[in-house]
């Protein structure tokens, strides 16, 4: 379930539920998805995801505020594809809200390794995770 300091949000057209994670778009045009606890990623899962950026976001290229669970993991294809010229010609940015070390790990193996096309940073507060994103053009 989505929660936004301590409260959770109704059940609207507006959030997309799937099993391990959930998804809406902000009213400050930034895409806002939540990783349930145990959501071990696929490159399926990634390009569903992909797909429900598009259809939400139209014709501009949106940022991504991703929040992870202390236990999420990502197959090496998921990050792979996540990194690629593709999902960067859908997303201007990518935040990433981490929780744990062990994610923190993961998460500067994926900056480190894969690279992404696209302004994409660790962080620990979702308020810093979106000044940033707001930050950039």
């Amino acid at each position: 379930m989505i929660q936004e300091q301590g409260t959770e949000f109704i059940d609207s057209p507006e959030v997309h539920r799937f099993p391990g994670y959930s998804l809406f778009m902000r009213p400050d045009n930034i895409i806002e998805l939540h990783f349930e606890n145990g959501f071990s990623g696929s490159v399926d899962d990634a390009r569903h995801m992909v797909q429900l950026f598009k259809k939400l976001s139209g014709r501009f290229k949106p940022s991504l505020l991703v929040i992870c669970s202390e236990d999420n993991t990502f197959s090496k294809e998921a990050r792979e594809y996540t990194a690629s010229r593709e999902v960067s010609a859908v997303l201007k940015a990518d935040a990433f809200v981490i929780k744990g070390l062990a994610l923190r790990i993961i998460g500067n193996g994926y900056l480190k390794i894969n690279r992404p096309r696209r302004p994409t940073r660790l962080f620990n507060s979702k308020e810093e995770a979106i000044d940033w994103l707001k930050r950039i053009d």
